[in-house]
């Protein structure tokens, strides 16, 4: 992935980040979650030509968009696993 894919993703972490000071990681994470979705449903939807051509296809993009996100979940949890001291080091030992 070239230097552009992680200047998007980390400008898109960064709001998440803006909106958890004042909501809660959860409700942070469902927003973000459901703007992955739509936006994925959008970027199929403008590559069909018609409805039943979204229909036949929506399928394929389920399983495409559904084992990309648990690849990269994957990742992203073995990294902070690999991690977790670095990352997520608490004051007073919690």
């Amino acid at each position: 992935m070239d230097e552009q894919f992680w200047k998007r993703a980390d400008a898109y972490i960064g709001v998440a980040n803006e909106q958890s000071d004042t909501a809660k990681l959860g409700e942070v994470n469902a927003s973000f979650t459901y703007a992955c979705a739509r936006f994925n449903a959008f970027t199929i939807t403008s590559e069909a030509p018609n409805a039943q051509a979204l229909k036949d296809a929506k399928a394929r993009a389920l399983e495409h968009f559904t084992a990309e996100f648990r690849k990269m979940l994957e990742d992203n949890l073995d990294d902070h696993i690999a991690h977790f001291d670095q990352y997520f080091s608490r004051k007073g030992g919690k």
